[in-house]
């Protein structure tokens, strides 16, 4: 089956997207779509910043909601002939599309090209959970089975607390470590432990239950919650409208350092106002450096300058790091000190140590929101992302 869509002109009115598209150095002037790509990938071969795809391909919210209009073997053009660059799609026999207005032709199947690896991030969609302390203390709970094992697992019977009358399909949870804020050492939530799935097969209490899926080892006193029915991720990627400052205080499964496609935890959510789309950028914390007596005493003479640079203090410069975004010295410039350094790099009075700015590593994209945490998975880094990393707007 074809489908007909009409693109029409970009209506994301958002402030991140009101800036100039920046294309890559190398943009190609086409590319042909392979199995495997994702609209985040094939955007990142024209555009600077990928995760602005919705406006290069000038797509309306609804489009970019169901967005199965690209197949591998599609041709993709660049034009640059307007103020803003545009992608163009050439699908098999069919001429060019015209930008805006258009029309866009598509079969809908499987093997559309998807925003980003959706499977990635499916079991995080319903599975994982945070949830308050007390969450569980009502929820049925596994008391054992009759056969001589402890350890259950998929295909497994077993026996549980009664639970919820009419309820028959359960994710089985494990209570799982607490969320702290590295910040102010406030309990955020915590993180429930996915084990896997069971059904009802006899209600009562108690209930007699069939471990239909397991991810890990299924022990006596683990929880039953109610399964739900929502994997969908509807997302439009953007920049968060507001000011947005937090860290990563968890990566999926305990590892201290995370790559590409991994899931990890931050310490602000829906009431910071983050919500599923948000690009974040990550940032490494700048290593401290030991000066010696000298360099010591150079950085204490020209912190407390804030007129002209003289003979001695320019040396300085030479640490470009140092500088705030934007600013620009020369040797013989008159400048105001704490106005064009970074005050991380301007020595105080009681050590010897400059802390250098902090290092861009990567970008995460929110995709599950709870109120004070939510899940990001990490997009792009230039080597491992590490736990307590800040996330910023991009």
């Amino acid at each position: 089956m074809r489908q007909l869509v009409v693109s029409l002109a970009l209506v994301l009115a958002m402030p991140a997207l009101a800036d100039t598209l920046k294309l890559q150095e190398n943009a190609p002037d086409k590319y042909v779509v392979e199995k495997g790509d994702t609209l985040w990938d094939i955007s990142g071969r024209f555009l600077k910043d990928p995760w602005r795809w919705p406006q290069i391909w000038n797509l309306n919210r609804e489009e970019v909601r169901n967005p199965h209009w690209i197949y591998p073997g599609d041709t993709i053009f660049l034009d640059r002939s307007g103020k803003e660059p545009r992608l163009a799609l050439v699908k098999g026999g069919t001429p060019t599309v015209k930008l805006s207005p258009g029309v866009r032709a598509s079969d809908i199947g499987s093997d559309a090209i998807q925003p980003i690896p959706m499977r990635v991030i499916h079991p995080f969609l319903s599975q994982p959970r945070v949830v308050p302390k007390d969450a569980f203390d009502d929820a049925p709970f596994i008391l054992g089975s009759n056969e001589e094992r402890v350890v259950l697992g998929a295909g497994d019977d077993a026996f549980a607390t009664g639970g919820k009358r009419g309820v028959t399909r359960w994710n089985v949870l494990r209570p799982g470590k607490e969320l702290k804020d590295p910040e102010t050492g406030e309990v955020l939530g915590y993180e429930a432990e996915y084990l896997g799935d069971a059904r009802t097969l006899a209600e009562g209490a108690p209930q007699k239950i069939r471990i239909t899926q397991s991810a890990q080892e299924i022990l006596p006193k683990d929880k039953l919650v109610e399964a739900s029915d929502s994997t969908t991720f509807e997302f439009i990627p953007h920049a968060p409208e507001n000011a947005i400052n937090g860290r990563i205080v968890s990566a999926y499964g305990g590892m201290s350092d995370s790559g590409r496609y991994q899931t990890v935890v931050l310490n602000r959510g829906a009431n910071d106002g983050l919500e599923p789309g948000h690009v974040l950028a990550v940032f490494r914390e700048g290593k401290a450096i030991t000066l010696s007596k000298d360099e010591r005493d150079r950085m204490t003479w020209v912190a407390r300058q804030s007129g002209d640079v003289p003979e001695g203090g320019a040396w300085l410069y030479n640490d470009v790091r140092c500088l705030n975004q934007n600013s620009k010295v020369t040797y013989d410039q008159a400048t105001e000190i704490r106005n064009t350094f970074r005050s991380t790099c301007l020595a105080n009075d009681s050590d010897r140590a400059v802390k250098l700015p902090d290092a861009r590593s990567g970008l995460v994209m929110v995709y599950r929101v709870f109120d004070r945490v939510s899940y990001a998975l990490i997009m792009e880094s230039q080597g491992p992302v590490y736990l307590l990393d800040q996330v910023r707007n991009p």
